[in-house]
């Protein structure tokens, strides 16, 4: 990715004005099958007034505004790479870790002492315990041996939610793939209406996790799913609904566009946009990237 540098050279008798403009603005990302495609847009205006002598005597004055956008993609989705957009992993096996929203590697996943895959999977029946997977015949970091997902006497559907520590630990957890802790007992995950999974996973098509419970998403002012919106909407910031997936919470799904709206798109300001007339500013509501039209 490289910056551009235009020279204009302005005669005015016996008098030479030179201008030299460099771009300088916002980058935006966004992914596809391919990987990350990173757009940067850069701006620069330069003003500079000059006098001459000789057979003619005056002032010049130019102004110079370039602009320049590149592109360039980068490999995301396989272990070891970059996670795409919203934090998705494309090889089979792998898990998006670490970086918070936004961010992150992926890594392998499923296996004995790697991090625990979508909704808690571990390979063969492993149980994941804190995260990481405990393979079947270990012994849980919780204690218990794991068989099937259980950790003895916990952890898997219809029995109760294992006690992280054991020794007085609070934290309920499951430990099975596709089930979460809901009233002290393990149960089905993922499904509308169901407890969301580990990471505020659902795994019902057209879902997304608020609340702690995977409801409809995707339409105006339904949950985000997993930070995406159904065509003209907006995954932003609500002040009466809870979104607590993968995005953050207090995201629902918005129109966009129009004035006191959010601005259209993702990425940088510069990168987004709103209805004819209107400029995409950056919001007062907080550090969250969120922009207003206005």
């Amino acid at each position: 990715m490289g910056t551009t540098a235009v020279f204009f050279w302005l005669m005015r008798g016996g008098g030479t004005l030179a201008i030299l403009a460099l771009a300088s603005g916002a980058m935006g990302c966004s992914s596809n099958s391919s990987g990350l495609t990173v757009t940067a847009t850069r701006t620069s205006t330069a003003t500079r007034t000059a006098s001459a002598t000789g057979t003619n005597t005056g002032t010049v004055t130019a102004t110079v505004t370039l602009t320049t956008t590149s592109t360039s993609t980068i490999a995301c989705g396989a272990a070891g790479e970059a996670c795409c957009t919203n934090r998705a992993c494309t090889a089979p096996s792998t898990i998006c870790t670490g970086g918070g929203v936004g961010a992150g590697v992926c890594a392998a996943c499923g296996g004995p002492g790697q991090p625990c895959c979508s909704a808690g999977a571990c390979e063969g029946g492993g149980c994941c315990v804190n995260d990481l997977c405990a393979g079947p015949g270990e012994t849980c970091s919780i204690g218990g041996t794991c068989a099937g997902g259980s950790c003895g006497a916990c952890g898997a559907t219809g029995q109760p939610c294992c006690m992280a520590g054991r020794g007085g630990g609070s934290n309920a957890m499951c430990t099975a793939s596709g089930v979460a802790c809901r009233n002290g007992t393990c149960a089905a995950c993922g499904g509308s209406g169901e407890a969301c999974c580990a990471g505020d996973i659902c795994t019902a098509s057209g879902t997304g996790c608020n609340g702690g419970t995977c409801v409809a998403c995707g339409g105006a002012g339904q949950a985000c799913c997993g930070g995406e919106c159904s065509t003209g909407y907006l995954c932003a910031v609500s002040t009466t609904t809870t979104d607590a997936g993968p995005r953050g919470p207090n995201r629902t799904c918005q129109t966009c566009g129009g004035r006191t709206q959010p601005c259209c798109g993702t990425g940088a300001v510069a990168n987004r946009t709103c209805s004819s007339g209107l400029t995409c500013t950056a919001s007062a509501m907080g550090g969250g990237g969120e922009t207003t039209c206005q």
